[in-house]
């Protein structure tokens, strides 16, 4: 096929590798690329990656509570790149009670729930996770809460040989 130039300047009739090496340079490139209005497919597997991770640690000694209102263990404040990432949370935790409900909030919002009652109450690790759609990209708090499930002394805490941690982690959507 024969290469073309028309009066506008379009040029036809070039193959991929039609061109010699080093006859583009640096500086006939543009430096800037809109895309607007067009769809940009990207290659399989760069969905689901971890684009961010925040933690919050107790290890303080317990709390004791009989309350029945949540009360805040743990926080973490994290603000996604983009509203089509997920965002998963792991908790784990010590307690001890024998009627317990534990549970992962967003903005105060319930998104996971733990309730567990042991025969006689007693220490106790717990895990609790969550996968939530916050569809924003504004700075969004994560919480692990617990309370007394019927007005019982409950225990929430750790030691110095226990953390309790909440870690909230971005994946690309």
């Amino acid at each position: 096929m024969a290469i073309t130039i028309n009066g506008s300047g379009t040029v036809t009739g070039i193959t991929a590798g039609g061109l010699p090496d080093n006859c583009i340079t640096a500086d006939d490139l543009a430096t800037t690329l809109d895309l607007s209005g067009n769809t940009i497919t990207l290659p399989s597997g760069t969905g689901g990656k971890v684009l961010q991770v925040v933690e919050d640690v107790y290890s303080d000694s317990y709390i004791q509570t009989t309350s029945t209102s949540y009360q805040t263990g743990l926080s973490v404040s994290i603000t996604p790149s983009s509203t089509s990432s997920k965002i998963l949370c792991f908790a784990h935790y010590l307690c001890h009670s024998q009627n317990q409900l534990d549970r992962i909030t967003r903005g105060g919002t319930q998104i996971a729930v733990n309730q567990y009652s042991l025969s006689s109450g007693g220490w106790s690790t717990q895990s609790l996770y969550a996968f939530d759609s916050p569809s924003t990209t504004s700075a969004t708090t994560y919480a692990l809460e617990f309370r007394s499930k019927d007005g019982d002394t409950t225990y929430w805490g750790g030691d110095t040989y226990y953390q309790n941690r909440l870690i909230v982690m971005e994946i690309a959507g």
